[in-house]
């Protein structure tokens, strides 16, 4: 009797707990699904910053303001080279001289022709004027005096040649032969240069100089637009200002030369063809003071639709959570790189953040999430 009761007490527990499954699970059919939450992707924010940098830099080339190839008319075997690079000259200072004796000897038989001739003619001249002669004898003999003296004038020319003085007082910036040497006419023998200013030349990429405006340039003309620094002396710079600039790029470059002009400096020895740094505050020559935006350098990526592009993605916080909200895209113009960013153009405000890290895996309208480092980290 207690084994039937036994099995009769399980089977109405078995029942009770299937009975009880049975309503949990109905329970859980009915009951309403949470809400999914929005997955907000974390990104390290950087608040863009204005700067009023706008010097760009570029390598030059040291260049006389004004300078003079020093050569001879003539050729011949130099005789003496009194000069060398980097020395001072004076006005009308005997820089070189070539082996003169071939042109004195032709002096001095244009003398002994010039003097024949002329005596010949003084007698011829009373002669004439006597009777004593015909008239054609005498323009045979004023003939050859005047061709004597054109050859003497010759003579003496040819022998001034065979020296080569300085126009005006200077500094030999390079000889570029050496004594003894033959040489032909008009081969620079010394590049003199006059004191004073020098110029220095750089060239200047196709985009930027698109930028320069004309009238702003000569405008600032009187005014120091650029510094220029030299290797000897790389701390200092030396003011300069925009003197021109060519009109066509060179061939197989996309750039044009830029020549800006300052005082020769007075304490560091500057020759043609030095190599110096051009640092050009572009403000004063573009057609508007745009402001430059300085950005990290993985902030800037493109735009896959359109791969010429450059933007950086904006961030916009939420109504109710400043530090969770959406992206959007902002076209920008990159206009250089600096030691710690961008600098760029483009519709930013100072308050404005942009995505710093990981800004090409983010799309358009993104929720995100500013990270911060937790404590310790």
């Amino acid at each position: 009797m207690s084994t039937e009761r036994s099995l009769f007490h399980r089977a109405i527990l078995r029942a009770v707990i299937t009975f009880v499954a049975l309503i949990g699970v109905s329970a859980c059919e009915d009951a309403p699904t949470p809400p999914k939450t929005v997955p907000y992707a974390p990104v390290t924010l950087y608040n863009v910053q204005h700067s009023d940098e706008t010097i760009a830099k570029f390598p030059g080339q040291v260049e006389a303001s004004e300078y003079s190839n020093l050569s001879f008319r003539i050729g011949g075997k130099l005789q003496e080279l009194n000069v060398k690079a980097g020395e001072e000259v004076k006005e009308n200072q005997l820089i070189a001289r070539l082996d003169d004796r071939d042109a004195k000897a032709q002096l001095a038989t244009a003398q002994s022709q010039f003097d024949v001739s002329s005596a010949m003619f003084e007698r011829m001249e009373a002669s004439v004027e006597k009777g004593a002669v015909s008239r054609s004898t005498f323009d045979e003999a004023k003939a050859n005096f005047l061709a004597a003296k054109a050859s003497l004038t010759n003579a003496q020319d040819q022998l001034s040649y065979t020296e080569l003085r300085a126009p005006f007082a200077g500094l030999i910036a390079s000889v570029p032969v050496e004594n003894y040497q033959v040489i032909v006419p008009q081969q620079t023998i010394a590049e003199l240069h006059m004191p004073g200013a020098i110029d220095v030349s750089f060239q200047l990429p196709e985009q930027k100089m698109r930028m320069i405006d004309r009238s702003r340039a000569r405008k600032n003309r009187s005014s120091e637009m650029a510094w220029v620094t030299f290797s000897g002396m790389p701390e200092k710079r030396y003011g300069a200002m925009y003197k021109d600039h060519e009109s066509s790029t060179r061939q197989g470059e996309l750039s044009y030369e830029v020549t800006v002009t300052l005082p020769e400096p007075d304490d560091i020895n500057v020759l043609s063809g030095m190599s110096a740094t051009v640092l050009l505050d572009m403000s004063k020559l573009i057609e508007s003071d745009t402001k430059l935006w300085l950005v990290p350098f993985g902030a800037v990526v493109t735009d896959n639709a359109q791969p010429e592009k450059a933007i950086v993605w904006r961030f916009k916080p939420s109504a109710d959570d400043a530090q969770k909200g959406s992206v959007e895209a902002v076209e920008v113009t990159i206009t250089r790189g600096i030691s710690n960013g961008l600098l760029v153009e483009g519709p930013l405000k100072d308050d404005d953040k942009i995505v710093a890290a990981g800004a090409h895996l983010v799309k358009e309208g993104q929720s995100v999430s500013e990270w911060t480092k937790e404590g310790g980290l």
